[in-house]
């Protein structure tokens, strides 16, 4: 997660709108502007439509998050038998960072740093911050311009979050990847879970909860299963005896190989060659 762009981000709401059935019949379904002039985030929570922006174009549904951004072509397009309904903020935002006693102030007019142009959430704590910022919005009581700034980090605050998730569990799926490969690539040998941790440079026990989270089974299942399949295609495809199958597939004792063997298939190595 990027702290020091959140702790530097300062938002100025300009609005916060509410886009539904009489707006879209005002506009004959379509929003566009040549060149926009003001950052737009917005979520979607009913209805379908289109969006293109910066000469991209995504789909627009129920769940979606999306952002615009200033001096770029924007088109939002809408069926009227589904019109779409958002709720946006309309703003500008600076970073501010203070060294020293000094504040230095830069102004930006790209998209926010915490996703691309669209994204798919569909978490009920943003879309009940949009709703509630819009709605404080609309009352406009004291303190209103404080509360829904205070909505608007809040809303970012859960992006970068799930952003920063949704990165570990890709960088996990990667090493768990790169651990099955692994035990693929060395199922002849005698390996252990350490070497194959140290592999991916993970703890055993952390990739242990990790492998089993993805796959659905522990490391030894995962390489037992490798070795049972190389020692099946041996058995069918080769006169290989019984001894030589469990040395080729990783196994040092071939007594130790037939009770996994029957384990794991139900039958004795020599009956499935049989079979």
């Amino acid at each position: 997660m990027n702290y020091e762009f959140l702790t530097a981000l300062t938002p100025r709401i300009i609005d916060v709108v509410s886009r539904d059935q009489p707006f879209w019949e005002h506009f004959d379904y379509v929003l566009k502007r040549e060149k926009t002039g003001i950052h737009t985030l917005a979520y979607v929570d009913q209805g379908e439509g289109s969006l293109e922006v910066d000469g991209m174009a995504y789909s627009l549904h129920p769940g979606c998050l999306f952002q615009i951004w200033p001096n770029v072509g924007m088109r939002i397009g809408t069926n009227p038998e589904r019109p779409l309904r958002f709720f946006s903020f309309h703003f500008h935002y600076c970073l501010i960072r203070w060294e020293g006693g000094q504040m230095s102030s830069i102004h930006l007019n790209e998209k926010l740093p915490v996703f691309g142009d669209l994204l798919y959430l569909g978490q009920p704590s943003i879309e009940e911050s949009f709703r509630k910022a819009f709605h404080i919005w609309q009352d406009k009581k004291e303190g209103y311009e404080w509360h829904v700034k205070f909505e608007f980090l809040n809303i970012i605050r859960h992006i970068t979050e799930w952003s920063s998730l949704e990165q570990e569990e890709s960088s996990t799926i990667g090493l768990v990847q790169k651990a099955s490969a692994y035990i693929r690539a060395h199922y002849n040998e005698t390996i252990t879970r350490e070497q194959i941790a140290e592999h991916v440079s993970l703890s055993p026990g952390y990739l242990s909860i990790a492998f089993k989270k993805y796959t659905g089974l522990s490391v030894i299942e995962y390489a037992t299963k490798i070795r049972v399949d190389r020692a099946k295609f041996l058995l069918k495809s080769s006169r290989l005896p019984v001894r030589q199958v469990a040395e080729e597939c990783g196994f040092t004792d071939s007594f130790y190989f037939s009770r996994i063997f029957t384990r794991e298939t139900g039958m004795n190595p020599r009956d499935y060659r049989n079979a």
